[in-house]
């Protein structure tokens, strides 16, 4: 082997070695708490992936990764059912049955 392929060699595993591992990516049910939380895991992920592209560039293995993540919180966010004020009544309703809120009326 020549001196160019060693320091490439020794480049390559390098690189292998120096790679972090994507963040674990969890879908949380969309209530008012877990919402805020979910926003915070996303600007996070943001924050994160732009802090690698400008210490590796944008073509290192680190930041494809974590842009990688990014992208899948921002599927999974959209993935989401939206609560409408009828469907968050109704589940009031059906958590709290003798409520006054929740009574029927036959009219």
């Amino acid at each position: 082997m020549n001196s160019s392929q060693q320091s490439w060699l020794s480049l390559m595993s390098y690189t292998t070695v120096a790679t972090t591992t994507a963040p674990s990516i969890s879908t949380p049910r969309q209530t008012p708490s877990s919402e805020s939380t979910f926003e915070v895991q996303l600007k996070a992920a943001l924050e994160h992936a732009r802090r690698l592209t400008d210490m590796h560039g944008p073509k290192s293995i680190d930041a494809a990764i974590a842009w990688e993540a990014v992208e899948e919180l921002q599927m999974a966010k959209a993935r989401q059912p939206r609560v409408t004020p009828n469907m968050a009544f109704a589940r009031y309703c059906a958590e709290h049955p003798h409520a006054l809120e929740s009574r029927i009326y036959d009219v």
